[in-house]
């Protein structure tokens, strides 16, 4: 499986999670779990971002830059769920992608490690969108790439930890939990090829979503 298909797989599946909060109606057993699929997905491909980027500085300029124009509408959609100053997802996604940066320029990882625990713990005052979650996902998937095995044992317990703390360690988070842990095989299945190029569209795809699903609701 291609970075494409994996792109395709998170967009869809993270679509599928947001326009629940559109209409009632679009409210089924679908909308509800196979959300949890997307966020894994999308923070594998920000270590596979930057380990086949051209331009480093480029890639976190152009992270950021989506980060900001993707608030306003993240914002309005995030009125359909109740809190809507929280930042998006991809301000924590640029904090794993400085993470993983300066993990991978230090020579004294126990000195990284403890920079990347500080800018994990960062996400939460911050109030970023998944919190400490964003960020440590992005850095276990990359720290632990080259080994799969320990990257899924890091990836199953950073995911445990998480919805232990959300005390969703119960029946009824299971099927959530389940839904999240789809997404390791998927990731397991990568073959290291980038296929199809729509660099731009997946971009775009996440503010311009958001304003879709929020224009759905007022219908």
């Amino acid at each position: 499986m291609d970075i494409f298909m994996i792109k395709i797989i998170a967009c869809v599946t993270m679509f599928l999670d947001h326009i629940k909060y559109a209409s009632p109606e679009f409210v089924n057993y679908v909308t509800v779990y196979m959300g949890r699929i997307a966020f894994p997905l999308f923070a594998f491909m920000i270590t596979e971002g930057y380990v086949h980027t051209k331009d480093l500085n480029k890639y976190k300029k152009r992270l950021f830059i989506f980060a900001i124009i993707s608030q306003i509408p993240f914002m309005f959609f995030r009125t359909l769920t109740g809190n809507w100053l929280e930042l998006n997802i991809l301000f924590g996604f640029t904090l794993g992608l400085i993470a993983i940066t300066i993990y991978d320029k230090m020579e004294n990882k126990y000195l990284a490690l403890l920079l990347n625990v500080a800018i994990i713990l960062l996400a939460e005052p911050l109030c970023i969108e998944y919190g400490w979650y964003a960020v440590a996902m992005v850095v276990v998937l990359y720290i632990f790439k080259k080994n799969k095995i320990w990257m899924s044992v890091m990836y199953i317990g950073i995911v445990l930890l998480y919805f232990f703390i959300k005390g969703l360690m119960n029946f009824t988070g299971l099927p959530f939990i389940i839904c999240t842990l789809i997404s390791l095989p998927i990731i397991l299945m990568y073959n290291g090829k980038k296929g199809k190029e729509m660099k731009w569209f997946f971009y775009w795809f996440y503010p311009v979503h958001l304003g879709i699903v929020y224009l759905i609701s007022l219908i």
